[in-house]
């Protein structure tokens, strides 16, 4: 998992929940833009899920690491497919910020999982 990918996907999923933040203020609703823009980094941890389970046996990753490493990334999965579908639920302010959110939590989720697969 080492390259430049796991940290493309970072500033990606910065960047996505500042440009969420925009649309907080500007209080509009989510559009076809940012869901291709969320569509990319799911992409993103997809393949960053596949290079995991090819490189996990060769690194020093326990049973519970290993689980833990895999849990993240199949969180990352889940993240901001389920914040659009909240966000285009509700239709309101509160849930684009919840995309905001997710965002946030997709970043953090991928900084967890280097540092799972570091130890």
């Amino acid at each position: 998992m080492d390259g430049p990918l796991p940290l493309a996907l970072l500033v990606a999923s910065l960047l996505f929940a500042v440009v969420v933040l925009v649309y907080v203020v500007l209080d509009r609703t989510p559009d076809w833009g940012l869901l291709g823009f969320a569509a990319v980094i799911e992409a993103a941890t997809l393949v960053l899920l596949v290079i995991a389970a090819v490189q996990v046996g060769d690194a020093d990753l326990s049973g519970p690491s290993a689980i833990t490493l895999f849990g993240y990334l199949a969180a990352g999965l889940v993240l901001l497919p389920l914040g659009f579908v909240w966000s285009l639920a509700e239709r309101s302010r509160g849930a684009t910020a919840v995309l905001m959110v997710a965002g946030l939590t997709q970043a953090f989720v991928v900084v967890r999982a280097l540092q799972v697969w570091q130890s």
